[in-house]
């Protein structure tokens, strides 16, 4: 099979759906060598360039590349002879009635929070993804909750939809314990003891009500907190609370994480990693926490039930007594702790196993492009 990928994300996004690519094509060629993997980009970065490298790459020749992923791609696939094209993020190609085509729709926020994007964003996020749900052969989506909001919004039939949960980066895998604190200047600012989040700096990841669950704790059960990630408005507004609040001394912010060791290091040597987002489609962090050893509260909407499974503890994320309580608890409570860290990552470790979603991915393909070979 010739299986050609939309992979604009993958040369040009560091996290997110970068990671998704990269990990989802590296899986494919660590499993199923024997096939043909082809990458499809409007440019080439250094950042990625071993992905050129690896796989057969192929750029626009036309100088219209801003629309080409969406237009001028027809023929270049056609030439190439590809059996199926799979869309990454949301989207395929307009008319591309003579190849079979896969789309992954990671969720759709931009429906159920409207007001958390930009119109014109939205404007553009609703044309792709519509079309895209209405025109390819199946599209994939990264978590049941995910599933039921495509079904919502554009009545797709059940059948037409795939969930594959996506795998984690192989780092957060292995049984590997990090230890980088002499050679990483992040580490020798950090306390011994800590909470741990991970995640953008936005209103819907709702770090803010970690802050006042932390602020009702008792002041000598509170522990610091460690937040890993970037953040504009919202950050200022974190942080006029932590200021009006007197918690300055519990707050270590970490943006200049770079590496992977260091994020591994983070989760596993975190007494707790709270994650209380209002939605998301899946919730990588949780999954990598988890993966890590590490106990996890997370929120009960959306997909975050499904990426925490049965060893997370589930919250209500707009309730800021309810989870100062559950961090109160899983902090007192040793034998609870140590069920959350080793059942946690058992389990995480069945549910996410690459190998089977990788299977779980291949058989797809097979299945539409009609071959079981």
């Amino acid at each position: 099979m010739r299986i050609a990928f939309d992979a604009k994300r993958i040369f040009s996004n560091q996290t997110g759906l970068g990671n998704y690519g990269r990990t989802l094509v590296d899986s494919l060629q660590q499993y199923y060598p024997e096939e043909d993997y082809l990458l499809f980009t409007p440019k080439l970065t250094d950042s990625a360039r071993k992905y050129a490298q690896q796989f057969k790459t192929i750029t626009p020749t036309t100088p219209f590349k801003h629309i080409w992923r969406s237009y001028g791609i027809k023929k270049d696939l056609e030439e190439a002879e590809v059996d199926l094209y799979h869309g990454l993020s949301s989207e395929i190609p307009f008319w591309l009635n003579n190849i079979k085509t896969v789309v992954t729709v990671h969720d759709l926020i931009f429906k159920a929070l409207p007001d958390t994007y930009p119109q014109l964003d939205r404007w553009l996020y609703e044309e792709k993804t519509r079309y895209a749900c209405k025109s390819a052969d199946k599209i994939i989506t990264i978590s049941e909750y995910s599933k039921q909001d495509i079904i919502k919004y554009y009545g797709i039939e059940p059948g037409s939809i795939e969930v594959i949960y996506p795998p984690c980066l192989p780092i957060f895998y292995t049984d590997e314990i990090v230890d980088n604190t002499d050679a990483n200047p992040v580490f020798q600012k950090l306390p011994s003891e800590y909470l741990l989040y991970v995640g953008s700096i936005i209103e819907r990841k709702n770090l803010l009500t970690i802050v006042k669950a932390i602020w009702q704790m008792p002041d000598k059960q509170r522990l610091p907190l460690v937040i890993v990630g970037k953040g504009k408005g919202y950050k200022k507004t974190v942080k006029a609370y932590i200021k009006s609040h007197h918690l300055e001394h519990l707050i270590y912010w970490v943006e200049d994480l770079t590496s992977l060791e260091g994020l591994k290091q983070l989760y596993q040597q975190a007494q707790l990693v709270i994650f209380p987002s209002i939605y998301e489609g899946f919730g990588l962090p949780v999954a990598e926490a988890m993966l890590c050893g590490a106990p996890v509260i997370t929120s009960n909407v959306s997909a975050l039930p499904e990426a925490g499974g049965q060893y997370a503890k589930l919250v209500n994320p707009k309730d800021v007594e309810e989870l100062s309580v559950a961090i109160q608890t899983i902090l007192k409570d040793t034998e609870l702790n140590q069920t959350m860290r080793v059942e946690g990552k058992k389990d995480a470790l069945k549910r996410f196993n690459p190998e089977k979603l990788t299977r779980e991915l291949m058989e797809l393909y097979r299945l539409v492009i009609g071959s079981r070979q």
